[in-house]
């Protein structure tokens, strides 16, 4: 069982206080540094203009006291709540190609799918997601177990090169797999990374079974 949870934390800001929002809440994950909580990267959703936080959780009992004293404290944010996974898969060159999605010429569009699965079909529908086969233009970069939360049972995290290729894929890829009983799209609009390559390293090495050809 890993030591480490993944904590994915959705912002909730007042309207027309985004700036100031984000501004603030930035500062405040910069200038945090309990050992406790590292958090990764902070997002703007398209769909609902609100911030999400992805951090790893190394104690706990310590993430209430984050989510006060960090997220929920910052000016024009009026709520907070955090799904959290105890484990999935990734594909760790994948998951190194985050970097781009955040910036630089070769941009990539990048987006999570809620998934909702029929009781009994778990473990069977997690490997069918999983293991699909390749796809030209869409590119899967986790599959998390999201148990712990009221919208969803698994987290996918998609990359691609335009949005209409993620809609497609989840439409006529991930839907009709049996188990999956609907999915939600929420297009990631921008990024601040803030984890270092080590801290990416260590959150594949703690949090994802790395497929055997990524461990040569």
């Amino acid at each position: 069982m890993h030591e480490s949870t993944l904590a994915i934390i959705d912002a909730n800001i007042r309207s027309g206080q985004d700036e100031l929002a984000r501004e603030d809440l930035l500062n405040r994950l910069r200038s945090y540094d309990e050992p406790c909580i590292t958090p990764l990267w902070v997002n703007w959703m398209r769909d609902r203009a609100d911030l999400r936080i992805v951090c790893i959780v190394h104690k706990l009992n310590k993430l209430d006291d984050f989510l006060i004293d960090v997220v929920r404290a910052a000016a024009g944010v009026t709520g907070a709540s955090a799904v959290l996974s105890f484990g999935g898969q990734a594909h760790i060159a994948r998951l190194m190609d985050i970097p781009l999605a955040a910036g630089g010429k070769r941009r990539l569009q990048a987006a999570t799918v809620n998934i909702a699965v029929t009781a009994g079909y778990d473990r069977a529908t997690f490997d069918a997601i999983w293991h699909l086969r390749p796809h030209a233009h869409v590119q899967p970069v986790w599959l998390l177990r999201t148990y712990h939360s009221y919208d969803a049972d698994l987290n996918l995290f998609l990359l691609a090169r335009d949005e209409a290729a993620i809609t497609g894929y989840v439409m006529s890829w991930l839907r009709p797999i049996e188990g999956v009983s609907d999915t939600a799209i929420s297009s990631i609009k921008d990024w601040e990374l803030l984890a270092t390559g080590e801290q990416m390293i260590e959150l594949a090495e703690e949090f994802f079974h790395l497929r055997e050809e990524e461990k040569l």
